[in-house]
C-alpha cells in the first residue's frame, strides 16, 4: 500500500471519529474556526471544549496557535507571548485548573481583529479583500477565565445512583449544531459516511467514537476490544458491555430527530458560497485564482 493510501485512510478516520458528545472531529475543528471569525465567543468556547474534553488536548492547543499564526498574527503580535506562556504552564501542570487557558486564548482571540485575505488565497483560491468599516472591538485586552467559568463545559456524566440513563444525557447537555453549511466552502465531504455512522449498531458508532482519547478510556474500563479489521467494538463479558451501556450509550439512532441534527444537520441544509461568506466577515470577493499546472517536458 502507498503511502499516499495510507495518509488517505488516515484522514478519513480523522473525518469519522466521533467526539464526546457524538459530533464529528474533523468538523468540530472547523466549528471552532467558524466561531472565531463570526466573534461567537460562546459557541467557540462550546467547541473549544468539545474538542478539549474529548481528549485531543495537546491537539486543542496547537491548533489555536496555528489559527493565531495564520489569520491573527499580523495584526496582533504581541498576542504570541500571551499564547505561549498559557500553553507552557498548560504543559508543565497535570492539575486540570489549567483547562480553563484554553478558554482564555479563545475568548482573547474572539475580540481580536484577524486578516483573511491570505488565508482565503491560499486555502480557497480567491482573491479578497477588507470591508472599509470599522469592527467595533474592544480595546485590546487579554482575557483570563478561571475554573469555574468553564464548569458548563466540562463532560457531564449521568449518576446512576440517581436512576439516570445515558439515552437522555444529550437532550439535557446544552448543545450547538455543527456549522455544515460551510463544508463543501472548506471541502469537507465525508458527511454521507458520518451519516451512516452516526445511525449504526453500538459495536460500530463507538469503534469510530474510540478513535477519540475520552472513549478509548471509557471502552478500556470496561475491557471492551477494538477490532480494526471489523471495525466494530465488542465486549466478551457481558457484565462488563451490561455497565458500560448504562453509562455511555447514548443511542444516537433513537435520539430525537433535533438532536441528532445537531450533529448529522439536516437534508435542506443549503451550503455557503464564497461570496456569502466574505460578507460575513466583512470581506469581499475581487476574483477566483486560477491555477496553471506546469506540464514536464
Amino acid at each position: 500500500m502507498t503511502n499516499t493510501n495510507n495518509n488517505e485512510i488516515e484522514d478519513m478516520e480523522i473525518c469519522n471519529t466521533l467526539t464526546r458528545y457524538l459530533y464529528s472531529r474533523v468538523e468540530v475543528k472547523q466549528n471552532i474556526f467558524i466561531s472565531l471569525l463570526l466573534r461567537d465567543v460562546e459557541q467557540a468556547l462550546f467547541w473549544g471544549y468539545e474538542y478539549y474534553y474529548s481528549g485531543f488536548e495537546e491537539e486543542t492547543f496547537e491548533y489555536l496557535k496555528n489559527i493565531y499564526d495564520e489569520i491573527y498574527a499580523e495584526n496582533n503580535p504581541s498576542l504570541k507571548e500571551f499564547i505561549i506562556n498559557l500553553t507552557n504552564e498548560w504543559n508543565k501542570n497535570d492539575d486540570n485548573k489549567y483547562d480553563c487557558h484554553v478558554g482564555s486564548i479563545i475568548y482573547t482571540l474572539a475580540l481580536r481583529p484577524y486578516n483573511m485575505i491570505s488565508f482565503v488565497k491560499n486555502k480557497l483560491n480567491y482573491k479578497i479583500s477588507k470591508d472599509e468599516v470599522s469592527d467595533n472591538l474592544m480595546p485590546e485586552c487579554f482575557i483570563t477565565l478561571r475554573s469555574e467559568h468553564i464548569e458548563k463545559y466540562k463532560t457531564k456524566i449521568i449518576s446512576l445512583e440517581n436512576n439516570e440513563k445515558a439515552y437522555y444525557l444529550l437532550k439535557q447537555v446544552k448543545l450547538y449544531p455543527s456549522y455544515k453549511e460551510y463544508n463543501n466552502l472548506f471541502d469537507n465531504k465525508h458527511n454521507k459516511t458520518f451519516l451512516k455512522i452516526y445511525h449504526s449498531e453500538l459495536k460500530n458508532w463507538l469503534y469510530y467514537a474510540s478513535k477519540s482519547p475520552i472513549w478509548y478510556e471509557r471502552i478500556s474500563e470496561f475491557n471492551g476490544i477494538i477490532d480494526d479489521n471489523t471495525k466494530e467494538v465488542y465486549f466478551e463479558n457481558e457484565n462488563d458491555e451490561s455497565h458500560f451501556c448504562e453509562l455511555w450509550d447514548y443511542e444516537p439512532d433513537e435520539l430525537p430527530t433535533n438532536i441528532q441534527e445537531l450533529s448529522v444537520g439536516s437534508s435542506n441544509i443549503k451550503q455557503i458560497t464564497i461570496r456569502q461568506f466574505c460578507k460575513k466577515i466583512k470581506y469581499a470577493v475581487i476574483s477566483k485564482i486560477i491555477r496553471t499546472i506546469k506540464k514536464s517536458k
